[in-house]
């Protein structure tokens, strides 16, 4: 059975120190899911974002096949390596950082590539996964004859993973090469729960030709998670979140527009009842003191139907990374969300 989730909202943001924009925006995502065999799992996702204009894209397309003794993945699908919600240095495929583009998302890591891979189980929490993944073909440039429109076969990305668990620490490492950056991307990852949950990720970028040391240390990244849900007797329920990115090499000092070694991300969810979640959001620069900042609130008033209201603000100077005066400095925006 299809279902069906439709976001419509009015949003009014400063696009510079004088002026304001209001605008309308919708997103929709039709899925389509089989159901009719237990040993194979098929979805095509279609997304829209629909405005003035409208684009369409085909975020899920995958055929999930369970064989005797292991699983495989062929198409267009969600793959998540490393440990984050929104800062993962493990996540050699798709980068160590969540996109800002919308913080209201219940989900801010929700990437998809076009992969074949394999799930080999070696145990109760183990297993291998092996994973290639072929560069898809550029249709229009295709069509338009382009001498580049075919990709090249040094293009292809390939690895693998392996995960384990010892002592109830769940272990992960893995070890991608990159073709189109011609670089391998090894990568360590650490879960478990000590009074909180926590993680620990790390990674690290190799050229495949003529490494050098200084480029070993630049990219070297480390990140680091911990969470905690907490449920009360009078039903309200409250999670804290805080995760970092450590760059040891990257920038200490405050410098204009320069990547720094620290980044933080702090989130606070509260439920005072089954329909209604406050939330607060936001990325910290921590060495020029500035900060994206989003609250704002769901309250699912009927069901399947959420009304959303979301405020963001930079707090910042013009040279930092987020900052007041910049275009987006603060913006609202208000709407309903339905699934059916």
């Amino acid at each position: 059975m299809p279902s069906v989730k439709l976001t419509l909202l009015n949003s009014l943001a400063r696009i510079d120190e004088d002026e304001l924009s209001f605008s309308s925006l919708g997103k929709g995502r039709v899925t389509l899911q089989s159901a009719r065999n237990k040993n194979v799992r098929a979805q095509l996702t279609i997304d829209t974002t629909i405005a003035d204009t409208i684009m369409f894209d085909i975020s899920r397309a995958f055929i999930k096949v369970r064989f005797p003794g292991f699983r495989t993945t062929i198409g267009k699908a969600k793959v998540s390596w490393g440990e984050g919600f929104f800062y993962n240095a493990g996540d050699v495929i798709f980068g160590d950082t969540a996109s800002i583009g919308d913080m209201s998302a219940e989900e801010l890591r929700d990437e998809a590539r076009w992969l074949t891979s394999a799930y080999i189980p070696l145990g109760t929490y183990s297993f291998i996964e092996p994973i290639l993944l072929v560069p898809g073909l550029n249709l229009s440039e295709l069509m338009q004859d382009q001498d580049d429109s075919i990709p090249s076969t040094a293009d292809t990305s390939a690895g693998g993973r392996v995960v384990a668990r010892v002592k109830g620490i769940k272990i992960e490492g893995g070890y991608l090469y990159r073709g189109i950056e011609q670089q391998h991307k090894p990568y360590l990852s650490f879960q478990g729960h000590l009074f909180l949950d926590w993680h620990l990720s790390s990674s690290l970028s190799i050229p495949h030709y003529s490494p050098v040391i200084s480029d070993l240390k630049q990219s070297f990244k480390i990140s680091w998670g911990l969470f905690h849900l907490q449920s009360f007797i009078s039903g309200d329920i409250v999670s804290f979140r805080l995760e970092g990115l450590v760059k040891p090499h990257a920038s200490w000092k405050e410098k204009d527009a320069e990547e720094y070694g620290l980044m933080l991300y702090p989130e606070i969810a509260w439920s005072p009842g089954k329909s209604l979640t406050f939330l607060f959001r936001s990325v910290v620069s921590p060495i020029d003191c500035s900060a994206l900042i989003t609250t704002g609130m769901y309250w699912n008033i009927y069901e399947g139907l959420k009304i959303l209201n979301f405020l963001s603000v930079q707090a910042g100077e013009t040279t930092d990374i987020y900052g007041w005066r910049k275009p987006g400095g603060i913006a609202f925006s208000s709407g309903f969300q339905f699934i059916y």
